[in-house]
């Protein structure tokens, strides 16, 4: 299953090119990430002890974003390791679903106040699975 999220362009996300400028397409994957982990996080989560890093981040870019285009970003999970997870990333266009760009996040769960990675937790794993674009 994939979340859709609609994404707003704002006049600041572009360019002298007057299109969307490359760094901004990693905040449009981060409102798609925070959407997918809403889904099964409590709003109180304790990030502290039960946390996230973001390791990596991929972004191949395939056509240029307009101010005036509708855009929407979808995301899934595309890989659960013991420790770690990949979310997937498309970002197309609302109405006819051209794809401007696609994207990978490897997230390691992680325990800030010991200071160590830690295993994807069973809860998590298995929202996660509910998100795999099988």
């Amino acid at each position: 299953m994939k979340i859709t999220t609609p994404v707003q362009v704002r006049f600041s996300d572009l360019d002298m090119a007057r299109h969307v400028h490359n760094a901004v397409y990693l905040q449009y994957f981060e409102l798609g990430r925070m959407d997918l982990l809403r889904q099964f996080m409590q709003p109180d989560h304790d990030w502290v002890h039960t946390g996230l890093i973001l390791a990596r981040n991929e972004v191949d870019h395939r056509k240029p974003i307009h101010l005036a285009d509708p855009v929407q970003v979808q995301t899934w999970c595309g890989k659960i390791g013991s420790k770690s997870f990949d979310l997937n990333y498309q970002v197309q266009h609302a109405k006819d679903g051209a794809v401007f760009a696609e994207g990978r996040s490897v997230m390691v769960c992680f325990d800030y106040s010991r200071q160590r990675s830690i295993e994807v937790p069973a809860d998590w794993r298995t929202a996660l699975a509910r998100f795999m674009n099988n």
